[in-house]
């Protein structure tokens, strides 16, 4: 049973690869055998596809090791020491972020139009260039023209990253998982972070300086370059929804072209617009993750309530430990309803404004409990979002929702910066804590309880609009 198996699949394999060579010489094809062809190639390489489990594995490393960053905690004292001002760096994040904005949508599109490994594995080699001159220019120019490289990578792999995983559980037929997937991710994210950051406490109690930790940083991406590289090349899950078209050659279709790219960018935005039920999931996704900026305030509402610089890191990773557990509930419970999930937000919100409110370091521990259920309606969202975006265009439709995050959060910094007490963020955080709860009843509006249905060959879907 199993040699005729492998016979067919062997045959399979022949006749698709007669087929691509035929299709690639042939300067007319007409429509319908031309598809016949592509259907036999598909056919066959789902046939070759990798086991789901092996894919995974693969997902989750490169998660962990993309952000088992030991210098991300201490780069900012590197340049401190080296007498950039924080004025100076204040600028520099001005450009890094307004670089990041402006290249979102374009790079997701750019996404959708090659091999989106080669793009992220690129992004990587661009981010370790820039930690590098970092290391080796310690300077206001080096640290803009690093941070200029760290803003490509950014907008290289927003958007990219989430429609990779969902075109490599899609080959394997495992696309359902998606939303388990994508927790899982973001755990191995968030341990790779708080691994990254004892690895650099250790490193530093063992005499290493900033210097040497920062090269540590660089040498661990080869291993995301690596990692990424290996991942099987599913560029035709994308590609099955285009397919040739009336009158053209199927080399004559180039996928990299200039003229492919801006239909790429047209396609995208407009199935953001025109589909009401994505562009829904796209605010609200906007909104979560724009507004997800807590985190980063953490070690100064410790300070401002007294907690001393050894018990900081504590509290921190107390937060991060309630992303990890939020993302299990998601990857537990992936079909959580709306209603469930605001009913979880507001309760979250609420623990989070009683723990800003008590004057203790330790009170702050409660912010987990509000961080979990953000994660939980985050992660599960971005599920339904990607179960909704169609194939052909779904990096540039999530470069849009990215740009809408990116603008949520600068909206976000300038609230706290605006509201806060000298160093004390606290008046700023009741802001966006209250906002979190208001984003809390567009969850239950807004958030579908069921995938939308699957796209045509156009790459278009009918949406259903139950909540």
């Amino acid at each position: 049973m199993a040699d005729c198996t492998a016979l067919r699949w062997t045959y399979e394999g022949m006749v698709a690869w007669s087929q691509e060579e035929w299709l690639s010489s042939s300067r007319t094809v007409s429509k319908s055998r031309a598809s016949t062809a592509y259907r036999v190639v598909v056919s066959s390489r789902r046939a070759t596809a990798e086991a789901p489990d092996d894919v995974r594995q693969r997902l989750y490393a490169l998660a962990f090791v993309d952000e088992f960053a030991p210098l991300y905690a201490l780069f900012t004292l590197w340049f401190v020491d080296n007498e950039v001002t924080t004025s100076q760096i204040s600028v520099v994040f001005v450009v890094w972020a307004a670089l990041a904005v402006v290249l979102e949508i374009p790079s997701g599109a750019l996404a959708d139009r090659i091999d989106r490994r080669k793009l992220i594995a690129t992004a990587f080699a661009l981010r370790a260039i820039g930690i590098a001159i970092w290391l080796v220019w310690p300077s206001m120019t080096g640290l803009l023209v690093g941070a200029v490289l760290w803003a490509l990578h950014d907008a290289a792999t927003s958007g990219a990253w989430e429609a990779l995983i969902h075109d490599e559980l899609e080959a394997i037929g495992d696309e359902s998982e998606y939303g388990v997937v994508i927790a899982r991710v973001g755990q191995f994210t968030h341990i790779g972070l708080a691994a990254g950051t004892l690895a650099a406490s250790g490193l530093a109690q063992l005499g290493f300086g900033i210097d040497s930790i920062g090269w540590v940083n660089v040498a661990v991406h080869a291993v995301s370059i690596i990692i990424v590289l290996t991942l099987p090349d599913v560029r035709w899950v994308a590609a099955q929804s285009e397919g040739p078209t009336d009158g053209e050659s199927v080399d004559e279709v180039s996928m990299t072209s200039w003229s492919a790219w801006r239909q790429t960018l047209s396609d995208g935005l407009a199935a953001t617009r025109s589909d009401p039920r994505l562009l829904r999931l796209a605010l609200l996704g906007s909104l979560l993750g724009g507004l997800f900026v807590i985190d980063e305030y953490i070690p100064l509402l410790a300070r401002a309530r007294g907690a001393s610089d050894s018990a900081v890191p504590l509290i921190v990773v107390a937060v991060w430990l309630g992303l990890i557990i939020g993302g299990e509930v998601a990857a537990r419970r992936p079909r959580l309803t709306g209603s469930s999930l605001a009913t979880a937000m507001l309760l979250g919100t609420a623990a989070m404004a009683f723990a800003i409110a008590i004057d203790s370091p330790w009170a702050l521990l409660v912010i987990a409990v509000g961080y979990g259920a953000v994660e939980t309606t985050w992660v599960i969202s971005d599920a339904r979002f990607q179960a909704a975006a169609p194939r052909a265009v779904r990096a540039t439709v999530t470069s849009v929702r990215g740009l809408g995050e990116s603008l949520v959060a600068g909206l976000a910094f300038l609230i706290v910066a605006v509201r806060s007490d000298g160093d004390d963020p606290t008046p700023g955080m009741h802001w966006i804590i209250g906002l979190l709860a208001l984003v809390s009843l567009l969850v239950w509006r807004w958030l579908p309880t069921q995938s939308a249905a699957p796209p045509d060959v156009n790459g278009r879907r009918s949406l259903h609009t139950e909540h």
